[in-house]
């Protein structure tokens, strides 16, 4: 019973209040479920007029609470709709005032490219976790690129734009091109060998690779693990130009420099070109104005100079600006040491102003003074209760002295007839032939014999 009685009155300090328990178990599936991604039917589709979605993802089993909210529901490619089979990244979390979780959706995708786009993710956290993306193992481009490799298809439309971007431009290096497929089976294959064989070629300080653009299911090839590897593990900077803006392949994350387009991959080689003879010839008529200027000034200042030591002295003046010098050292040490010393004055004074005023300072003082009232305080509970004992013992005193015992005690009695009543005159004693006489310390019986 004892221990039934202990179980059913746990420590105040292992009572939980509801709000801290939902605290505690958002904190948990925040921190083991971010970043998930679940596949299901779009249920009780509700859309409010902030922008924000909420909705349930269901299978034959369950259903999840779900929210998209307005800044992530502009960027999805669709609008999501009832009884659609949808795939969703997000996190989980806990909306503390119903304390019901839900998953925060951030991207939605359309079940027919869910199984490839969830195979992307896969290995695009692979390969990361590797460090095959880590900036610090990329190369920077060359400033002035005179021989590019482009890796494409050569009846593609990508190496046409590519090639028409540059000649605009007045691109003046030279580009190359390693035939290779850029879709379907064996395209991966294909792009690896062109470019391991650019890179082991001599000559070229650039590799680009780069196709139009089209659905995941046409850009896999670029998604290829053994093809990402290959352009990280590239002697050579490499380029990836693939699709168009809003493409994304691994190679782009593997490659030293991620183009949208490959126009924007031409623009980009150009305007490195163009940026690096723009300013070789800026620097070349800089250093010439510079130099010619630089030496018509020095001849200027080498005459002034060689008139004015012919008439002043300078050894003199070196001794007297010395002198000068030593002066103004010794006033600077002697003002600081007076300035240093009124500073920390200052700064002791204003520390001891902090340290009356900090709030710890002050809470003990509150605490002495709750202590000393305190203790007036049972003080005077202790002598007012003194007070009232004392009254009270006399209050006492005065009724026993007033009881009847207590005047039998001081030598009366009590007289009584025969049926106990009290008899407090003579004249009432002479009616009665039989009395009682009642001492503190017993009754006698008194017989009348007037």
């Amino acid at each position: 019973m004892q221990m039934l009685d202990s179980l059913m009155t746990p420590p105040p300090d292992q009572v939980l209040k509801v709000t801290a328990l939902t605290r505690l178990i958002k904190g948990q599936l925040e921190e083991n479920f971010s970043r998930v991604w679940v596949q299901g039917e779009v249920s009780n589709l509700r859309k409010q007029s902030s922008g924000h979605i909420y909705f349930s993802l269901k299978d034959a089993g369950s259903q999840l609470p779900c929210a998209l909210f307005a800044r992530d529901a502009v960027r999805q490619s669709f609008e999501l709709e009832d009884g659609m089979e949808v795939l969703l990244l997000g996190d989980i979390s806990v909306f503390e005032p119903h304390g019901r979780y839900q998953l925060i959706a951030k991207i939605a995708i359309q079940s027919g490219e869910g199984r490839l786009q969830m195979e992307f993710e896969r290995l695009k956290r692979k390969l990361a976790a590797e460090g095959l993306f880590d900036s610090e193992r990329k190369q920077a481009l060359p400033t002035l690129p005179r021989k590019v490799a482009v890796i494409t298809s050569p009846t593609g439309a990508a190496i046409r734009d590519f090639l028409r971007i540059l000649r605009r431009r007045g691109f003046g290096g030279e580009v190359v091109l390693f035939p290779a497929k850029v879709q379907g089976k064996g395209a991966s294959e294909e792009v690896a060998a062109m470019l391991q064989y650019a890179g082991a070629s001599k000559g070229f300080d650039l590799v680009v690779i780069t196709r139009g653009g089209g659905s995941i299911e046409d850009l896999w090839a670029f998604n290829e693990e053994s093809l990402a590897r290959a352009v990280a593990a590239c002697p050579l900077p490499v380029i990836s130009a693939i699709g168009h803006e809003i493409d994304t392949v691994l190679t782009d994350y593997a490659a030293d420099k991620r183009a949208e387009t490959p126009s924007a991959a031409a623009e980009l080689i150009s305007s490195l070109y163009i940026e690096a003879r723009s300013r070789y010839e800026d620097a070349h008529n800089d250093l010439h104005a510079w130099v010619e200027r630089t030496l018509s000034e020095n001849h200027t200042q080498l005459r002034e100079f060689d008139a004015r030591m012919r008439i002043i002295a300078p050894d003199r003046k070196v001794q007297h600006f010395g002198m000068q010098l030593d002066d103004m050292e010794n006033r600077l040490r002697r003002n600081l040491s007076r300035r240093i010393g009124t500073e920390l004055q200052a700064l002791s004074s204003y520390a001891q102003r902090i340290a009356e005023q900090h709030p710890k300072t002050r809470l003990g003082m509150a605490d002495q003074h709750l202590t000393d009232c305190s203790r007036r305080l049972e003080r005077a509970t202790q002598l007012a209760k003194t007070e009232k004992t004392d009254h009270i013992q006399s209050l006492k005193h005065r009724l026993e002295n007033g009881s009847l015992q207590a005047t039998l005690q001081r030598g009366y009695a009590v007289i009584q007839n025969s049926e106990g009543k009290i008899i407090d005159r003579a004249s009432l004693a002479q009616k009665e032939s039989k009395l009682k006489a009642r001492f503190h310390d017993g009754e006698i019986t008194l017989i009348n014999g007037k």
